[in-house]
């Protein structure tokens, strides 16, 4: 793909040109010079030939056959052919070719990267750090190490298919929608049926057209067919965009004139049905006096206000930028190009943009970080003129360590379509759908009787959830109750309250929010039978020596234990609990009795502070009365485990002195 990524239809919109620089011996004309001028002009397929003759006639002359050698790997690699490159890199490498220029060793990381050899192209890019630019080396291997990761790791729950009806052997790229509801698509493609004539010899394919396919009420595409002669012409067409509500087409058109590549610029067309009307250049420059500056990849935001393109306009960020242009309501024409800035744009390349419905803008980069060539790349909207949130990465595998360009949704959804020249497709570049299914959550309850361990059918289990909705449902012979049904949403909070007549009910909360996959939340629920002036154990609840503060220290808060008898009551509005309050055996039987009291009085309190009604609360203080620990099993312990043994016997417990 990168060979027209960096052709002047689609892609890069070539500026990088290996010049032959200090080799020895006198050249043969006969043998390069062809090639020569065929490359210089981006004619990689009728370059590729003309290198290979040559290197096989050089006889004599070790660095120019270790020129041809290089200059047909680069070919192969800008056809986007990387085993063919490795193979001819590994030819001028035998030929020393890495002591002229030692770049081959990062060009030779990158074929190793684009075959997914993720730890042999770090090897190749740590010799070029050795021998090159260091931080260069460093990101590459950083990106190769990334990539490596990504796709050894599970990927994320997109689907990604192939559109096998669309695709052909040839390039297919740079889809878009070409309707409101998604069902018409326009993409770029040069196979055999399309409008030029002739051989690109860039691609060694047909010029590039647009060609578009229509999806019936089954959700099956059908058979592509020409957009129509106004738009496909014999020169190069591709990567389009629609604009005011569909009435208007934008497109990049790069005309050929024997043989030698013009600028690329954007054209429009009005939609008249089926048809188009006359194309003509959109002229976002002066043309007069700038002739070469490249433009192509239109993108509409969704209110029609701006126009993103990408671009080697002078006063960039380097290689090519995402620039936008404002539309003028009263003159009807689009403003003056502004640079979207550097933190979207990069040293790299940024291209083929794309909006969607929330505003966030989509586009390909190739800058280090993503899996290798061309990764999408993401902003969100933010509040201001054209501002957006710092640069993202999509996961895999909707990036790959092949280039994908030109991404497109399906209007509030997670599903869409984009190319990619990946393994295992059909032609150079296909299309592919994707879709992110949704999540399935699941809820299984089983209550049981917290004395005896058997199962409690009949009993209550009602969930709200952060949205309000309220839902109740009731456990089988076996105690459970199993949700599976679209019951639990995504990213959503739910509460949970389980009561049965005679029990004292509980609960807990469970939340889908923020989650990334599918989960079951399955949960066990033990039910306390209410005993009239039962003790009930609760979390400990703990006091300093001599106080009646709650204890909280680095190892303990007793506030916490507190919020368990608030959900308890919460959950459980009928219920009048007796808190009772109890010290240790040391000081004397009064004071404690006082102390005590006033520890009740703190728990309760506290409850009143949540909100707990004081008619169901009634503090008692009961003194050293009733020990856990004696003072004469605590006599027996070692020193060390005394103080633990009397912060026991400083508790709280409550009672169920009745039930409303």
């Amino acid at each position: 793909m990168q060979h027209y990524l960096q052709a002047i239809l689609t892609r890069v919109f070539v500026s990088c040109v290996f010049f032959i620089g200090a080799l020895s011996g006198t050249f043969a004309q006969e043998l390069y010079e062809e090639a020569d001028i065929a490359f210089n002009r981006r004619g990689y397929f009728e370059a590729s030939s003309d290198y290979v003759a040559a290197y096989a006639k050089v006889k004599s002359d070790v660095d120019l056959k270790a020129y041809c050698a290089f200059q047909a790997g680069e070919c192969m690699r800008l056809l986007h052919n990387p085993r063919g490159a490795t193979e001819w890199y590994d030819k001028a490498l035998g030929l020393r070719y890495a002591k002229i220029n030692p770049k081959i060793y990062l060009l030779y990381g990158d074929v190793l990267r684009d075959q997914e050899d993720f730890y042999g192209a770090m090897e190749w890019y740590d010799k070029y750090g050795n021998s090159g630019d260091r931080s260069v080396a460093d990101a590459r291997i950083e990106s190769a190490d990334i990539a490596a990761i990504a796709i050894e790791e599970p990927p994320s729950r997109f689907i990604v298919e192939p559109m096998i009806v669309v695709n052909s052997p040839s390039y297919d790229f740079a889809p878009v929608y070409a309707s409101k509801k998604s069902n018409v698509l326009v993409f770029a493609s040069s196979r055999e049926s399309s409008a030029g004539t002739g051989e690109d010899p860039i691609t060694g394919e047909a010029f590039m057209d647009l060609f578009t396919t229509t999806q019936d009420k089954k959700g099956r595409w059908g058979e592509p067919e020409p957009l129509g002669n106004t738009i496909s012409t014999n020169d190069n067409e591709g990567a389009a965009a629609f604009g005011n509500k569909f009435k208007t087409i934008y497109f990049t058109r790069c005309v050929d004139q024997d043989g030698s590549n013009l600028a690329c610029d954007i054209y429009f067309a009005p939609v008249m049905g089926n048809k188009f009307g006359a194309s003509q250049p959109l002229n976002l420059i002066d043309r007069e006096s700038d002739d070469s500056t490249q433009i192509g990849h239109p993108a509409i935001s969704i209110d029609g206000d701006f126009m993103v393109f990408a671009t080697d306009l002078p006063g960039g960020y380097g290689g090519k930028d995402l620039w936008f242009s404002a539309f003028d309501d009263k003159s009807e024409l689009w403003g003056e190009p502004q640079n979207l800035g550097g933190e979207i744009n990069s040293s790299d390349d940024e291209m083929f943009p794309s909006f969607r419905a929330d505003g966030s803008l989509y586009f390909s980069s190739d800058r280090p970080g993503g899996l290798g060539g061309f990764d999408f790349c993401f902003v969100e909207a933010r509040e201001g003129v054209m501002a957006f949130s710092e640069v993202k990465y999509l996961p895999y595998p909707l990036n790959s360590s092949g280039d994908e360009v030109g991404i497109i949704f399906k209007k509030q959804t997670n599903s869409g379509i984009f190319s990619s020249n990946r393994k295992g497709g059909k032609g150079q570049d296909d299309l592919y759908e994707f879709r992110l299914p949704p999540m399935e959550f699941c809820f299984r309850a089983y209550v049981y009787d917290f004395d005896t361990g058997s199962s409690v059918g009949d009993a209550t289990i009602t969930l709200e959830s952060s949205e309000g909705e309220v839902n109740t449902y009731t456990s089988d012979v076996d105690g459970a109750v199993e949700l599976c049904e679209g019951e639990i949403e995504e990213g959503v909070s739910y509460n949970v309250d389980v009561k049965n007549e005679g029990f004292i009910g509980t609960g807990d909360r469970f939340s889908s929010i923020g989650l990334t996959e599918s989960t079951t939340f399955a949960r066990e629920y033990f039910l306390k039978e209410i005993v009239l002036e039962k003790e009930y154990n609760m979390p400990l609840v703990l006091y300093p020596l001599g106080s009646a503060d709650l204890l909280i220290d680095a190892t303990v808060n007793s506030t916490d234990s507190l919020n368990y008898l608030v959900d308890l009551l919460d959950r459980n509005e009928n219920l009048v609990i007796q808190l009772e309050a109890h010290t240790d055996s040391r000081g004397t039987n009064s004071s404690n009795k006082t102390l005590s009291q006033r520890r009740a009085e703190t728990c309760v309190n506290f409850l009143l502070d949540q909100g707990i009604a004081s008619e169901r609360l009634i503090p008692l203080g009961l003194g050293e009365d009733k020990l856990i620990i004696t003072d004469a099993q605590i006599s027996k312990l070692p020193q060390d485990e005394r103080e633990a043994a009397h912060q026991i016997n400083r508790r709280t417990v409550f009672k169920i002195v009745r039930f409303d």
